[in-house]
């Protein structure tokens, strides 16, 4: 993953003086969103945070904390407009912490939940795989920490996914055992957890995807599931793909847009997706034309066909992005946009099922660099709560509620 993550930061730096941005000064906007910050309760160094939802509705975040050699894997549920007290899930002094591949925590009814963070299995720099605990309790307890995949070569296992299913868990990450044979390629592998942490029958996604860019998966209404990935074609071409999940079998893997983006490297920029009924949006990241681009769509027909994409960004797109649906026929996106850009830092926009976008707010200033990692959005239905990493010395995790009249 290195020298692919090396390669594509060469590329973007001969490509700077050539991104340009687009339409200038925003006017005000009269129906501007809200922000209001709300004080997080963090201690020591802090960082990789992730949002997620209860099927009741509770919104919970989870997050790294370290000191010294050990990290601890924390939660926190936010209760009106105040986190709680955070609660441990697990804490190790062999674990592998990465800005882009963060520990994730998904909520099913009756207070179950699964936790997954990652841990080293082996001395290469990328040799690590994937741990995971569940609760029956709300989080007070967690089983004996176990690992997600078959494979424990020396390579890379990560950028997991989980959602709740009636019966437990569905999860999808990338898996590097092909790197452990000829083949030298990652591929997308998934499996379901039950809600007691018994693994269900691991299964191929894809056989050849991108090596470093997050996944993500989100459940429809009907019970089906979408992940979405960054895909890598024989040509190297990189652009995003869809599988769905029904009756614990995934379908064959179809192009969200034909962007066309051919590069070989890993941007290290992954996908968003989140459904709201049976459709769902989503947004990426892409460098296509010789620019970078912020795009995002709508599904329709039950989430079995794509809408026309819309360009989000403000001509200077950094990326990292995370979706949320407000209705329906709307969401919102999250994302970083670089300093040339106004607005920049972390700017967040909405746009329809129709075409329309909004006009960007800043959320925050925040640095454009790894540090910053990946920012996160989840809705109450109401407004949406937004958390990323404040990369001072020592970083820390913020938070806001961003809410409109």
């Amino acid at each position: 993953m290195k020298s692919l993550v090396s390669a594509f930061l060469v590329l973007l730096a001969g490509l700077g003086s050539y991104f340009a941005p687009l339409g200038g000064t925003l006017t005000p906007n009269e129906n501007a969103p809200t922000v209001t910050p709300i004080p997080f309760p963090t201690k020591g160094i802090a960082g990789e945070p992730f949002l997620t939802k209860s099927p009741e509705g509770s919104i919970f975040a989870s997050w790294l904390e370290r000191q010294g050699d050990v990290t601890s894997f924390m939660w926190s549920r936010l209760d009106g407009s105040a986190w709680s007290a955070p609660h441990p899930i697990s804490s190790g002094s062999n674990w592998f912490v990465n800005w882009a591949d963060v520990p994730s925590l998904a909520v099913a009814s009756s207070g179950r939940m699964m936790a997954h963070w990652l841990e080293r299995l082996g001395e290469d720099k990328y040799a690590y795989g994937i741990r995971f605990s569940v609760s029956s309790d709300a989080g007070k307890t967690w089983s004996t920490p176990a690992w997600l995949h078959e494979d424990r070569s020396p390579t890379e296992h990560g950028f997991a996914s989980i959602e709740a299913a009636p019966d437990g868990f569905v999860a999808v990450w990338l898996d590097g055992n092909g790197y452990a044979t000829e083949r030298q390629e990652m591929a997308v592998h998934s499996r379901t957890i039950g809600f007691n942490g018994q693994l269900g029958k691991e299964s191929v996604v894809d056989s050849r995807t991108c090596d470093c860019c997050p996944t993500t998966l989100t459940r429809l209404g009907d019970g089906r599931m979408v992940t979405l990935y960054r895909d890598r074609s024989g040509e190297e071409v990189r652009d995003i793909q869809a599988s769905f999940w029904k009756n614990e079998t995934w379908s064959k893997p179809v192009v969200l847009h034909e962007d066309e983006w051919k590069i070989n490297a890993c941007p290290v920029n992954g996908p968003s997706v989140h459904a709201l009924g049976n459709e769902f949006a989503a947004s990426w990241f892409t460098a296509a034309g010789g620019g970078p681009k912020l795009q995002a769509l709508f599904s329709k027909s039950g989430g079995t066909a794509f809408g026309d994409p819309v360009r989000l960004d403000l001509g200077n797109a950094v990326g990292r992005v995370s979706v949320r649906m407000r209705t329906p026929t709307e969401a919102a996106a999250l994302w970083i946009e670089g300093a040339s850009s106004t607005p920049n830092g972390l700017v967040l926009k909405s746009f329809s099922a129709d075409g329309a976008v909004s006009e960007a707010i800043q959320v925050s200033p925040i640095s454009e660099g790894r540090s910053s990692g990946y920012p996160r959005l989840e809705t109450d239905g109401k407004s949406l709560i937004a958390i990323w990493t404040v990369s001072s010395d020592p970083a820390t995790i913020k938070t806001a509620r961003i809410s409109w009249n």
